[in-house]
C-alpha cells in the first residue's frame, strides 16, 4: 500500500511538472507573440539617428567622397554564412574579431531599398526618380557611365582599435583571442521550437545565432564616379527608407538608421527634400 501511494505521488507530481512546463511555454510563446507585436507597433520608418547640421544643396558635390553611418537600434545578425561547435549561425568579422557591415550586403539593401521607394512613389502617384535610373546605378541589367563604390562599413575608429588589438594578440596571444574581443561587441541568442500539441520544445530545435549589440555605430565611404546630384538624391532616397537589415527582423532584430554625410554636415534631409520638392511635394524633414 504504502508502494502504491508513493508511486501516485510520483505520478502526480510528474503531472504537474509536465503542467506547469506547458504553461511556462505557452506564456513564454504569448510573450513573444506580444513583443512581436510591440516592435511591428513601433514606428521604425524614420529612426532617432543623431544627425549632424545639414548641408546646403549648394555645397553638395556628388563627386566628392561621402561618409555613411549606420546606427544599431537593436541587436544585428549579419550572417557569415559559418559555424561551429559553438555556434550555429556567426556575424561577419575581421582577423582581429571586429565585426563589420560588408560593402557588397550594404550595395544590395540600398538597392532593394531604393526599389521600395520606387514603389511607394509610384503607387502615391509620385514620380521620385526613374526606376530605369536606379538599377543603372546599382548596374543591374544594364551600364552607364557612373559606378557607385561602397567601403565595408568599420566600428568608429576602426583603424586605431584594430591597430592595437591586433599588437596585443600578436604579443599576448594566449590572453587575447579574436573570439574574445567579438564576444565584447556580440552576444548569442538562443531560439528552439514548440510543440504546438504537446507545448513542449521539439527535438533538436534548440539553436543558437550570434548578433552585434544595440548601440554600435558602423561608418564606410561612398563614391559616385562621374554621377551627379540626380544620382545622389536617389542614394538619399534610399538611405532615409532603409530601417532594417539581417536575419529575425520579424522578431525585433536588424533595427537601423542611416544617413550621408559630406563636410562633416548632413546630406540626407537636404537631397531627400530637394527629391520630394521635384515631384511637387513638401517634405523630406527630420
Amino acid at each position: 500500500m504504502a508502494k502504491k501511494k508513493a508511486a501516485d505521488r510520483r505520478r502526480e507530481m510528474n503531472q504537474r511538472r509536465e503542467q506547469n512546463r506547458i504553461l511556462t511555454a505557452e506564456k513564454n510563446k504569448a510573450d513573444e507573440r506580444a513583443e512581436e507585436r510591440r516592435q511591428w507597433d513601433e514606428s521604425i520608418r524614420i529612426p532617432a539617428i543623431q544627425y549632424e547640421p545639414a548641408a546646403q544643396i549648394r555645397d553638395i558635390d556628388a563627386k566628392e567622397p561621402i561618409e555613411v553611418v549606420i546606427e544599431t537600434f537593436s541587436p544585428l545578425h549579419l550572417g557569415a554564412g559559418r559555424a561551429d561547435i559553438h555556434v550555429d549561425a556567426d556575424v561577419v568579422q575581421d582577423d582581429v574579431g571586429l565585426p563589420y557591415f560588408p560593402a557588397k550586403r550594404f550595395k544590395g539593401l540600398l538597392y532593394e531599398s531604393g526599389r521600395e521607394v520606387a514603389e511607394m512613389a509610384e503607387a502615391s502617384g509620385l514620380v521620385l526618380f526613374d526606376r530605369a535610373a536606379l538599377d543603372c546605378l546599382f548596374q543591374r541589367g544594364c551600364e552607364r557611365k557612373v559606378q557607385l563604390v561602397v567601403s565595408n562599413l568599420r566600428l568608429s575608429e576602426y583603424e586605431r582599435i584594430h591597430d592595437d588589438l591586433q599588437y596585443l594578440e600578436e604579443r599576448y596571444p594566449s590572453i587575447f583571442r579574436p573570439a574574445d574581443i567579438l564576444n565584447h561587441y556580440a552576444g548569442l541568442r538562443w531560439q528552439t521550437a514548440i510543440d504546438r500539441e504537446t507545448g513542449t520544445a521539439k527535438t533538436t530545435s534548440l539553436h543558437n545565432m550570434r548578433v552585434i549589440e544595440k548601440g554600435k555605430t558602423f561608418r564606410g565611404e561612398l563614391r559616385l564616379l562621374d554621377g551627379t546630384i540626380a544620382e545622389l538624391s536617389i542614394l538619399a532616397l534610399a538611405a532615409r527608407n532603409l530601417s532594417q537589415c539581417g536575419g529575425k527582423r520579424t522578431r525585433g532584430f536588424g533595427r537601423i538608421g542611416c544617413t550621408l554625410r559630406q563636410g562633416g554636415r548632413d546630406i540626407l534631409a537636404p537631397l531627400v527634400e530637394r527629391a520630394l520638392k521635384n515631384s511637387g511635394q513638401k517634405g523630406g524633414k527630420r
